[in-house]
């Protein structure tokens, strides 16, 4: 039970500190493959799982003090889940009012932090990992076992590690430095899009350069495969258009989760509150993280 717990944390990315008896509105980048009233459905019925697992005074259900937590604050505190197709536009819609608090995985809520002393940590949770990957059309299973070949690779000779350490453990107060392309005479280019809503992961700079963690990774992809990478920025929202259109041969993914098990009482309720699409294949994951950041503005 605490492993489904830990684990239904991860797909909602859900948690704050105590707000009695009010309906807390809170952002997430947008889940492609579900809308956000499905998504808020499937709270809805997790919430119902949750109620009659909140430790009682003649014994109840015995969780340690993290889990009660957690489950204090999804059963009686609830969620209204906004969805938004850009980082910008929920920081926005948090500066407003308009939401409370933001949910990111741990390297982006800190990177806002840093460059931001208006935001402040409500929350943080340690949980099950949460992993990020590229995603390709379905049709396209030679193009994804190149990079999935190149990322294995990056992983075995340590250059993965070496990157995060760069480009996101070592960013601190600063921006990433520019990442720099080889380009091959003659060589097919693969247009890659990116998001620059997870910096600093997947980031784009103030001028208008994609730089950043996953840019990096690109850049060492293109000199492996010996390919030409050709950037293009969309938001969180536009991925699946992008890959669906042409525009973009492969697109940063936000957020594979198929490791997720539907608990037994939820079977059958058509859980949608993943990132992902029919008819789009991903690469194997090149970061993970096990914490996420709920964040709001300081008083």
């Amino acid at each position: 039970m605490k492993k489904f717990i830990c684990a239904a944390i991860i797909t909602l990315v859900l948690a704050s500190v105590a707000y009695a008896d009010t309906k807390i509105n809170a952002g997430v980048l947008t889940y492609l493959g579900t809308t956000e009233d499905e998504f808020q459905e499937s709270l809805d019925d997790l919430r119902k799982v949750l109620a009659p697992l909140i430790p009682s005074e003649d014994g109840g259900f015995a969780v340690d003090d993290m889990l009660e937590s957690f489950l204090l604050e999804i059963v009686v505190n609830p969620r209204n889940i906004r969805f938004y197709d850009s980082l910008l536009s929920m920081q926005m819609a948090l500066r407003s009012g308009k939401i409370s608090e933001i949910a990111l995985p741990e390297a982006v809520g800190m990177y806002l932090i840093n460059h931001d002393r208006q935001y402040e940590v409500l929350f943080s949770l340690n949980m099950m990992p949460s992993t990020i990957s590229f995603g390709f059309r379905k049709e396209d299973t030679s193009l994804k076992k190149s990079f999935d070949d190149a990322i294995n690779a990056m992983k075995k000779d340590g250059t993965l590690t070496e990157l995060e350490r760069k480009y996101i453990q070592e960013v601190g107060e600063n921006e990433p430095e520019e990442v720099k392309f080889s380009a091959f005479r003659g060589a097919k280019t693969i247009k890659v899009a990116v998001t620059g809503d997870l910096p600093p992961i997947d980031f784009i700079a103030a001028d208008g350069r994609p730089t950043g963690y996953n840019t990096a990774i690109l850049s060492e992809i293109g000199r492996r495969l010996k390919r030409n990478i050709q950037l293009i920025s969309v938001d969180a929202g536009g991925r699946s258009a992008a890959l669906a259109s042409g525009r973009a041969d492969v697109v940063f993914w936000y957020r594979s989760t198929e490791g997720l098990k539907t608990p037994p009482k939820l079977k059958g309720k058509n859980l949608r509150m993943k990132d992902s699409l029919e008819g789009v294949i991903l690469s194997v994951p090149y970061y993970e993280w096990d914490t996420d950041l709920v964040i709001g503005k300081t008083n």
